[in-house]
């Protein structure tokens, strides 16, 4: 083999291998920039979605125990399930205000609204059991205000979809 023939052979194998090296670069790059953005993606959830999860589950906890106050009988035992319904209600309601500063301002100022709105029926009620509760007679004091306290308890569940329901929450 001549000098000149090898020198080309070999030139040739460099530059088909320096070729080769730069197409594997190019798929490497290109694969690294597909797989990246999906890797970073799929890390975890922002801080705003997992608020909004949070707000979610708070309100679908309201539900569950606004069902259960709705469904007490109104007895010598109500004032202390309520009190343990009630003080959910309030740790869901802590909740989405702790929730609230991670969520788009559009988002906040709904959950602000609902909130509002909530409390203002839940002091009504608490009112009305609070006032039965200090009565002498408590089973006397509970059957006279049965009534306000049913009213209150639909006025809460009322509120509630009122306020919550609206949220668009997917659960």
């Amino acid at each position: 083999m001549s000098t000149t023939t090898h020198a080309a052979s070999t030139d040739g194998t460099i530059a088909t291998a320096l070729a080769h090296l730069r197409s594997r670069r190019t798929r490497r790059a290109a694969l690294l920039a597909c797989v990246v953005p999906l890797v970073i993606a799929g890390c975890g959830e922002s801080a705003e979605e997992k608020a909004d999860k949070s707000v979610c589950a708070a309100t679908t906890e309201i539900s569950t125990q606004l069902a259960k106050l709705e469904s007490l009988p109104i007895s010598s035992s109500f004032p202390s399930e309520a009190k343990s319904s009630v003080e959910s209600i309030s740790a869901s309601i802590k909740k989405i205000d702790e929730s609230a500063p991670n969520l788009s301002t559009a988002r906040r100022e709904e959950i602000d609204a609902a909130n509002r709105a909530f409390q203002a029926e839940i002091a009504v009620i608490t009112k009305d059991v609070i006032s039965a509760s200090t009565s002498s007679n408590l089973s006397a004091a509970l059957k006279s205000a049965e009534p306000q306290i049913k009213a209150s308890l639909g006025r809460l569940a009322s509120g509630y979809k009122k306020a919550y329901e609206g949220l668009k929450c997917s659960s």
